[in-house]
């Protein structure tokens, strides 16, 4: 595990960020042990960060809490500042009621960024697949995103540059997942973007996370133009918006994009362009390259190639662009609290690597990953013990997922000697350039999704080569939930939902130690056995007559249902349905816990606790969508047959 903590301005006090779940899900998990790092968004009064925890800080500016996440986006009165690799929202403004307007929190979802889910726009998933629910601000419009299979004809160059950097307004509104069907208050951020395409806009992903609305402003410009996210990855921490107003692309003068370089070498020159705490006009920091490494990313607790740079990088930075000369050589993201001058950019061959996967798919499919658990081998007695001989070095596989598309070539115990040819040291390093080292999951996460590699193992005490196909690979518990609408299901008061690190995160700042410890342990040590499966909660009891007496059973894990094992939320939907012989349903949980509800009085509870508890539908819309793509009846808060699920 890894631990981050994010240092935003917001409430008042420090916090930490969520200690990484299990890093198989982001390819191997890395050996630092913790990064303290800061994003850089700048929010309102009352958000709390959406990157794996809601980080808050006491730095004020002029009465403006600033907040941050895996970023550098800016305050604005209100506060704030995730689909994952495989995951992770228009929602109404909760402005007074924390419950979403009609036609707000549930809406149709956006085609899902892995290859498990649903390619059609509301189609269900399959019963093994764990469903994935967009909300449909992210546009994904294939003729926008179709500039970005050429290059741009002409780019930006001299005084051009600041007029293709622009200030990036975001109202968010974040899921309660305590309460999945309602939204906590809206919060206000700001960042900064560069365009990257024609009419495409390149910002950081934590600056459009959970977004309801967002607004660009051009350099030098008094007028605001309503923006459009269409493609989001929020492991590497970056997003396409576009403008659909041509006066945005012409007025005063054209736009052009900027060109993007390669990867800055150590010691030189950069300059980050962006809207930083402080003003409203451009700032302009410079400084140099210090490291090139494999870091955490806050916002997503992804592990990727960073640089360190000493450039200043503050709240509402977030997005901006790190240039040398005329090309962009990263993306502000983050910076290191407590240090002086310590900011981090996304480098040039992570934002290619968004790029290629949106231009190919039309979305962000994730970046790749072994599903493997590490451990180096700097000791040279355990070298022995395991059969290496002299000048052979690698690393010892602790762990494999089993539903990664390695695992059927890697085993527990194997010793990874090299990929695609390329040797890893004893510390997990490979070369760079020069005399310059990175760690090996570098090689993984910028390969395109489903490429062939070859991998070099010493099995028994021989070598083995085999050929593999990298793929995202999902975690058991996920890490982050930006931009999915909340899985719920609601039987007979009864609350159960999948178990997430932002179901988690709701106990507070000091979540890691005042959540129920075993669910935290799930979150961090649990690994995903087959495809689709979740950790089943029963989250809270919704009080009536039917499940009285059960009201202290909550944040216990579902394990059967009607004695038959819960791959999922949707099959325990599923198992509810179909009663005992004696008319009751069964749930066993964790500790050995019974609960047993009459069916014949489940319904008719359902639809009483909805109305009492103001719950607008009793499952979530990806569980009333049916199997074959179509939307399933259900029972809204009146009883009624309903086919427009969540409202």
């Amino acid at each position: 595990m890894a631990l981050a903590r994010a240092s935003s301005l917001g409430a008042g006090r420090a916090q930490q960020i969520a200690p990484v779940s299990n890093a198989l899900a982001a390819s191997v998990l890395h050996p630092n042990g913790r990064m303290a790092v800061r994003p850089m968004s700048m929010l309102g009064a009352w958000s709390q960060l959406h990157a794996h925890a809601q980080a808050s800080s006491s730095d004020r500016i002029r009465g403006h809490q600033q907040h941050s996440s895996t970023m550098c986006s800016r305050p604005m009165g209100s506060v704030l500042c995730f689909s994952t690799s495989a995951g992770s929202m228009d929602r109404q403004e909760s402005a007074g009621s924390s419950a979403p307007a009609p036609g707000g929190q549930w809406t149709a979802a956006a085609a899902a960024a892995h290859p498990s889910a649903p390619a059609v726009e509301g189609q269900a998933p399959p019963l093994g697949a764990a469903a994935r629910v967009y909300s449909s601000h992210i546009v994904g419009d294939h003729e926008v995103l179709r500039q970005l299979e050429q290059p741009p004809a002409q780019c930006a160059s001299g005084p051009e540059i600041l007029d293709s950097i622009v200030k990036v307004f975001t109202v968010h509104s974040r899921p309660n997942h305590f309460l999945p069907w309602q939204n906590h208050p809206k919060r206000e951020s700001t960042g900064t973007g560069f365009v990257v395409a024609p009419r495409l806009i390149l910002t950081n992903a934590h600056c459009v996370s959970d977004a309801t609305y967002v607004t660009v402003k051009r350099h030098g410009s008094g007028t605001r133009y309503r923006a459009d996210v269409q493609a989001v990855g929020h492991d590497c921490d970056l997003a396409l918006l576009s403008v659909a107003d041509d006066e945005f692309w012409a007025t005063p003068t054209p736009i052009a994009p900027l060109a993007l370089g390669g990867l800055p070498a150590l010691q030189q020159g950069v300059v980050v362009v962006g809207y930083p705490t402080g003003g409203d006009n451009t700032s302009v920091t410079s400084g140099v390259v210090s490291r090139v490494e494999v870091a955490q990313y806050v916002h997503s607790a992804s592990h990727l190639m960073a640089c360190q740079i000493d450039a200043a990088i503050n709240p509402g930075n977030s997005g901006g662009p790190a240039l040398q000369g005329d090309e962009v050589v990263g993306v502000a993201f983050q910076n290191l609290p407590n240090a002086e001058n310590i900011g981090y950019i996304i480098p040039t061959p992570v934002v290619r690597h968004f790029l290629d996967e949106v231009a190919r798919y039309g979305q962000y499919r994730g970046y790749c990953s072994l599903g493997v658990l590490c451990q180096n081998l700097e000791n040279t007695h355990l070298r022995r013990a395991l059969g290496m001989g002299p000048g052979m070095t690698g690393v010892l596989v602790n762990n494999v997922q089993l539903t990664s598309t390695a695992a059927k070539a890697i085993r527990k115990g194997d010793v990874l000697l090299g990929f695609n040819g390329v040797p890893i040291a004893n510390d997990g390093t490979v070369h760079l350039r020069q005399r310059e080292r990175i760690y090996f999951s570098y090689l993984i996460t910028l390969l395109p999704t489903g490429v062939p590699a070859r991998i070099k193992l010493l099995r028994g005490g021989v070598v083995h080569e085999e050929d593999i196909r990298v793929t995202p690979n999902d975690a058991l518990v996920p890490v982050h939930t930006y931009d999915r609408l909340p899985t719920y299901f609601i039987y007979a008061g009864l609350v159960f939902v999948p178990l997430s690190q932002p179901y988690l995160m709701e106990y507070g700042e000091d979540w890691p130690n005042t959540c129920p410890r075993r669910l935290y342990d799930k979150a961090m040590h649990a690994l995903m056995q087959k495809p689709g499966q979740q950790v089943v909660v029963l989250s809270q009891v919704l009080v009536d007559d039917v499940n009285t007496g059960y009201q202290a059973l909550q944040n216990l894990q579902v394990v059967r249902v009607n004695g038959t094992a819960v791959l999922n939320l949707r099959h325990l939907q599923q198992l509810v349905a179909q009663p005992q012989a004696d008319g009751f349903v069964r749930f066993e949980l964790e500790d050995d816990r019974l609960v047993a509800v009459d069916a014949s009085m489940a319904q008719d509870a359902s639809t009483r606790i909805a109305q009492r508890y103001r719950v607008p539908a009793l499952a979530s819309l990806d569980l009333t969508m049916s199997q074959d793509g179509n939307q399933a009846p259900a029972t809204d808060v009146s009883g009624s047959a309903s086919s427009e699920g969540n409202q």
